[in-house]
């Protein structure tokens, strides 16, 4: 039988008596050095049509992050990555598409980031790291516009 006689049957009981807990403290800051946003100068849709797809357009902005490290983390592999809020674009690695709508905003034109002039790489946990983590450092990437269409047309 699965069941024993009730005299057979153990009850077990725990009693569990927690102390003051206490965590590690490893997470790294990482946050924008000056303003929270960004906006890029205005630029003429000649000017964009101009310079290839993806290139550097008068208009890039540099985006400084400041890292700071508990000391826990001194010394350790950091890794950061890059989680746009809207989503990413079809049109490729580090570019998010035009949220402006209306009559003066721009047709196929998107933003593109780029750190070392390489597109960012969304959502990759492992591509961009400090080899060794320091109590207070920083990097930067570049922010930019992207025309969608070599078709001035459809910019």
């Amino acid at each position: 039988s699965t069941n024993p006689r009730a005299a057979d049957r153990l009850l077990l009981t725990a009693t569990l008596k927690f102390k003051t807990i206490s965590y590690k403290d490893t997470s790294c800051d990482i946050s924008v050095s000056g303003p929270s946003q960004i906006t890029l100068n205005k630029i003429e849709k000649n000017t964009l049509m101009s310079i290839s797809r993806g290139g550097t357009t008068p208009s890039q902005k540099t985006i400084k992050m400041d890292v700071t490290c508990p000391q826990g983390s001194v010394g350790n592999k950091l890794y950061y990555w890059f989680n746009p809020v809207n989503g990413t674009s079809s049109a490729g690695d580090g570019i998010i598409d035009n949220m402006i709508t209306g009559t003066e905003a721009a047709n196929n034109v998107g933003v593109i980031f780029k750190i070392d002039n390489k597109p960012i790489i969304f959502y990759d946990a492992e591509t961009y790291s400090f080899a060794k983590a320091q109590a207070s450092q920083n990097f930067t990437f570049t922010a930019d516009y992207y025309r969608m269409s070599d078709n001035s047309a459809e910019v």
